[in-house]
């Protein structure tokens, strides 16, 4: 200030020492100061500048109005006051807008940096109360956003149920209170929402004692947009980094099952390559004998038998591949539904792994009161066949397999039970998957891994269900529901039979 002083009081020394009077060129240098005032010290430093400039050059101004009137150069001594007020105000005003912008700015820019980092959506709220706190100079200041049907307060407890907040919250406009207590300076609130495409997302409440100006709370209705619009592009930059991560986790995850199907589809290959050369060296060998050698009628028997039993095992995986290659391209197995008689069906189906697998005690209980369901006569034996093999496959040699059909409501339940090894509970529910095979049974006993997949793929087409209970040590049950056609049930005792 002492140099705007000084400054004033050196062109008035100019002035007297040219004596041009009041049109001396140097009465401009007084916008010089006056500029510097309003420039350091705004539109009231500008004014005092001005009103010294004025004071100062009035002794020469002055005395020549008294002498010669208002001569030219007299009408300009006066335009030059008026100019130095004009200047000074004008730039102070200038200034003070310009500082207002600059404020608004810096604030905007600590919101956008304090919400820039991914943080928890209360502990960004703590961070811009304590920066917004240091930018807006007020007495108290709270801010609370919706977090879905929650509502993180910061600055505060919660929200009290008709308060400036809760009021602001609701109706979505700003709410100005002027206390009226005994103080000298009364409290006075006011609160902004956050507004976010319309929406109140949360509301920016400040208290300060003193006056808030119209200005400021233009400012503030601002602020508060500003800060419901970076609130809302944090939580959408976090929502999509969370669904980045979940889209990154679930790739990879799809990887490694196409890595593992990928593997799975090798070793099938191989499998199958055994399984089918199997029953063909076993063909091709017999049939050879048959061709070249003259044997007895009892040993024809017996060897046409094993062909027969090995034709039937070549048809099955010729008819589990065909299956499963519709149930890749998302299709339903074909089937040709007819009544068939339950009992039927599974004491011949038992009776064809009696004759071959002496192995195993092979145990059928059936109740006589379901002897129709609606169901294709070979779909319904394969079920039985690869359910029956795999409990043959995955039990020790001596063991029990039962296979029974019983009442279940308005369906029939087909049970088959092994007392194997049993199924891991983490990996039961993928027995049904295309070429999976349970990892603990791989070097029991070889299959392709298809059997199951076709189980369940030939059941559902039939409108049923197939469930597996399992129980390691002890053996596994896997229970087949088919629905009954109505009036199909009789009445009448429970026939068992073991072989």
């Amino acid at each position: 200030m002492s140099f705007i002083a000084a400054a004033l009081v050196a062109v008035t020394a100019a002035i007297a020492v040219e004596d041009g009077g009041s049109a001396s060129l140097l009465r401009h240098a007084y916008l010089v100061p006056v500029v510097a005032a309003a420039l350091r010290f705004g539109a009231l430093g500008g004014g005092l500048a001005a009103a010294a400039a004025i004071l100062l050059s009035a002794p020469i101004v002055l005395p020549e109005i008294e002498r010669s009137g208002l001569t030219s150069e007299a009408v300009e001594g006066l335009v030059t006051f008026a100019l130095l007020g004009l200047v000074g105000v004008l730039s102070g005003v200038l200034r003070g807008k310009i500082g207002r912008h600059r404020r608004r700015y810096e604030t905007l820019v600590t919101i956008q940096r304090t919400l820039a980092d991914e943080a928890p959506l209360d502990l960004a709220l703590a961070r811009l109360r304590a920066a917004l706190a240091d930018r807006l100079r007020v007495h108290a200041i709270a801010l609370v956003a919706r977090d879905d049907e929650r509502l993180v307060v910061a600055g505060g407890d919660r929200v009290a149920e008709g308060s400036l907040v809760a009021r602001v919250l609701a109706r979505g406009a700003p709410a100005f209170v002027s206390a009226t207590g005994e103080d000298v300076q009364p409290c006075r609130a006011f609160a902004v929402p956050l507004l976010s495409g319309g929406r109140a997302m949360g509301v920016l409440a400040v208290e300060r004692r003193g006056d808030i100006s119209v200005a400021e709370r233009a400012a503030l209705e601002a602020i508060g947009a500003h800060v419901g619009l970076a609130l809302e592009n944090a939580r959408l930059v976090s929502r999509q980094r969370r669904f980045t991560a979940e889209l990154e986790e679930r790739v990879a995850a799809a990887r490694r099952e196409l890595e593992e199907l990928d593997r799975a589809k090798s070793a099938f290959v191989a499998i199958a390559s055994h399984e089918l050369r199997t029953p063909l060296t076993a063909l091709q060998g017999f049939s050879e004998i048959l061709a070249l050698r003259r044997l007895p009628a009892e040993e024809v028997t017996r060897i046409a038998e094993v062909m027969r039993r090995e034709a039937r095992r070549l048809g099955r995986i010729v008819s589990d591949l065909l299956d499963l290659s519709r149930i890749e391209r998302g299709l339903e197995p074909a089937l040709c539904r007819v009544p068939v008689k339950l009992e039927p069906t599974i004491e011949a189906t038992v009776d064809l792994f009696r004759q071959g697998a002496a192995t195993h005690l092979i145990t059928t209980e059936c109740e006589a009161s379901l002897p129709v369901v609606d169901a294709d006569p070979d779909a319904l034996e394969r079920v039985l066949t690869n359910l029956i093999s795999n409990a043959i496959k995955y039990s020790p040699t001596g063991s029990a397999v039962r296979v029974g059909a019983r009442a279940l409501g308005g369906a029939v339940a087909i049970e088959v039970a092994d007392a194997g090894r049993g199924i891991p509970a983490e990996v039961v529910h993928r027995i049904f998957e295309p070429y999976y095979r349970v990892p603990d049974a791989a070097g029991m006993a070889r299959g392709t891994g298809i059997g199951l997949a076709v189980v369940k793929a030939l059941v559902e087409a039939h409108g049923g269900t197939v469930r597996v209970d399992s129980t390691p040590a002890i053996g596994t049950r896997v229970t087949v529901v088919l629905p009954a056609p109505a009036g199909a049930f009789l009445d009448t005792p429970r026939r068992s039979r073991v072989g």
